[in-house]
Formats: C-alpha cells, sequence, structure tokens
C-alpha cells in the first residue's frame, strides 16, 4: 500500500510537469494569442520605437505608434520560438529599436528558465514511464495511472483556484522566486508589456490549467474504463 501511493505521488507529479509544459507549448501558439486578442476585442496596440538621438541617450528619444493585431502576433510568434529554444536569437529590428537592453534581458532569462522546465519535462516523462513499468510488473499500472491522473488534476486545480483568487500576488510571486534578479518589473508602457498584458497572461494561465485538468480526467476515466473491463472479462480458476 505504501509503495503504491508513493508510486501515484511520483506519478502526479512528473505528469503534471510533463503536461504543463507541453501545453504551455501549446498555448504560446499564434492561435491562442489571436484568440484571446479577440475575446478581449483588442485589435491592436501601441507601441514605442527608441532611437538613435544626436543629443540624448537612446532610450529617451522615443516616439509612439499604433500597430496591428497581426503585427503583435508577429512579435509573439518571434518572442515565443526564442524562448521554446526554436530560435537561437532574440526578435531583432533594424534602425529604430522596438524593445530596450532591460527588455531583451529579461527575455533571456525567461528562455533560460522555460528551458530548464523543458528538460525538467523530459525527465518528468521519463520518470512516470518508469514508475508505470514498476506498476506494471505487479499487474498495477492501470490503478497507478488512474489514480495518479486523479492527483494530478486536483493539484492543478486547487492552484488554478488560488490564481483565480489571487493572480497577481501568485504570479509576482513565481517571478521573484524564478528572477530573483528583479528584471522583470517594467512600466506600463513598456513594450513588452503592451505585447503581454494581463489579459493574455491569465487568458494562457487558465487555458493551460484547463486543458491539463481535462486530459487528467479523460486518462483517468480511460484507465478506470480497462480496469472495469479487466476485472469483467477476469474468470477465476475453478
Amino acid at each position: 500500500m505504501r509503495s503504491h501511493r508513493a508510486g501515484v505521488v511520483i506519478l502526479a507529479l512528473a505528469f503534471a510537469l510533463f503536461g504543463l509544459v507541453a501545453l504551455a507549448l501549446v498555448w504560446s501558439g499564434d492561435w491562442a494569442y489571436a484568440a484571446l486578442a479577440n475575446a478581449n476585442g483588442v485589435k491592436g496596440a501601441t507601441f514605442r520605437s527608441y532611437g538613435p538621438c544626436t543629443f540624448a541617450p537612446p532610450t529617451s528619444c522615443f516616439v509612439e505608434g499604433p500597430i496591428s493585431l497581426e503585427s503583435l502576433l508577429g512579435w509573439h510568434r518571434a518572442w515565443a520560438t526564442y524562448v521554446a529554444g526554436l530560435s537561437s536569437e532574440a526578435p531583432v529590428t533594424f534602425g529604430r529599436s522596438t524593445f530596450t537592453s532591460d527588455e531583451y534581458a529579461h527575455m533571456a532569462d525567461v528562455r533560460a528558465v522555460f528551458r530548464g522546465f523543458e528538460i525538467g519535462a523530459v525527465l518528468g516523462l521519463f520518470v512516470a514511464a518508469y514508475d508505470v513499468a514498476i506498476a506494471r510488473r505487479r499487474g498495477d499500472a492501470m490503478r497507478l495511472i488512474r489514480s495518479g491522473a486523479l492527483v494530478s488534476a486536483a493539484i492543478v486545480a486547487l492552484v488554478g483556484v488560488a490564481a483565480a483568487v489571487a493572480f497577481d500576488p501568485l504570479f509576482l510571486l513565481f517571478h521573484e522566486i524564478f528572477f530573483p534578479q528583479g528584471n522583470f518589473l517594467f512600466s506600463s508602457d513598456s513594450n513588452l508589456i503592451r505585447l503581454y498584458p494581463e489579459w493574455y497572461w491569465q487568458g494562457v494561465t487558465a487555458g493551460v490549467g484547463l486543458s491539463f485538468v481535462a486530459a487528467a480526467f479523460v486518462t483517468a476515466a480511460t484507465s478506470h474504463i480497462a480496469l472495469r473491463r479487466r476485472s469483467n472479462t477476469y474468470t477465476p480458476a475453478g
């Protein structure tokens, strides 16, 4: 019994790590950004462009202008591929700069943290597979998967409820933990904030969380059905 419980906890944590990172990649796509923008009535934004200036530092010489949702999607796509490791170069502009050096530095830190999560997700997948393989030798794999999926769904659901009640404090706590250098605070007129405002993070967080809980319930239900079928077809030896 204790071995089964330990296996459930290990599988739940490994499943949650792998599933959340995988779904974060899915929800980083253009489709999610466009859907969330449309749901919030966003058709574009106002961006600043910086320098060069003759008599002032580059960051103090700027002009503002409107950009379309299509342009926002282009910038999002460039940053998403960079953070996920699909591109080794951060997005660049020619002539006047769109993002400041501080914004580039923060996104480099985001890339490093997310690459760490990606490595952790791969390790989580191997741990989950190993955990299931051990349970399979005992004839307990389906029960382990069912319990692990339900526990992981409960964990993510609890975090989701907490985020719904206190999104801003949890969002700040997350950044303070993973970016202790403190370079994640930008003013409201930052292009990075205008590209990724609160409606984006709230929508993506909800989307990833709900998708994970749904996937976990499907996994648990599939395992439960397999267990029922096995018990119905099992005939004790006479």
